[in-house]
């Protein structure tokens, strides 16, 4: 089995190298992004997050960037399940600056001048349109999703990888994160244990 390089900064490009994302539903169109996000503004995420990952020392590997990307228009559609403020998020990373992220143990997190739920708004639409997050497997119970490390997660009723890094995916409970994540109960977002 191939596996594609793993760190704690690249919770969304781990399929940029392994596969492409999959578009659950109706695979001829998707949803319509809520009137208050612009989906346009994922690229400039994207490109803040790039600059920001090889800012810290960990750059992301090839098809990263793209796969950020990819992952948070996707996520737009799933916005109003989102704790935190995704439309902050979006509207802190469309212009760069120097205090939207900091260094931790040489990986980017996003600061936004402070405002960490912008940050955790941001985070849910990547998470939301990661396919390890949000498979677009429609569930109930965790017996509905293939895999030992398959879970349903009761928030979006999708199948999630209990492995994945999913930093910012709509949750009720712990058991709607993966293993090494939390609920905050506060926010309905999984977070870091």
């Amino acid at each position: 089995m191939t596996m594609c390089p793993s760190s704690r900064l690249l919770p969304f490009v781990f399929l940029a190298a392994c596969g492409s994302p999959a578009n659950p539903g109706d695979d001829t169109q998707p949803d319509a992004a809520p009137p208050h996000l612009d989906a346009a503004k994922c690229t400039a995420f994207a490109q803040s997050f790039a600059t920001a990952a090889s800012t810290c020392g960990t750059p992301l590997p090839a098809g990263g960037q793209a796969s950020i990307e990819s992952f948070c228009k996707k996520g737009v559609t799933a916005a109003a399940m989102c704790g935190g403020n995704p439309a902050g998020g979006l509207d802190c990373f469309a212009s760069p600056d120097p205090t939207d992220w900091v260094c931790q143990l040489g990986q980017p997190y996003p600061s936004c001048n402070g405002d960490l739920a912008s940050g955790l708004g941001v985070y849910c639409l990547m998470s939301s349109g990661n396919p390890s997050c949000a498979s677009g497997i429609h569930c109930q119970y965790d017996v509905d999703c293939s895999g030992s490390s398959g879970a349903c997660n009761s928030v979006t009723n999708q199948c999630f990888s209990k492995t994945a890094y999913c930093i910012g995916l709509p949750c009720q409970y712990d058991v709607d994160c993966p293993s090494a994540e939390k609920c905050n109960s506060a926010e309905h977002a999984c977070v870091g244990n």
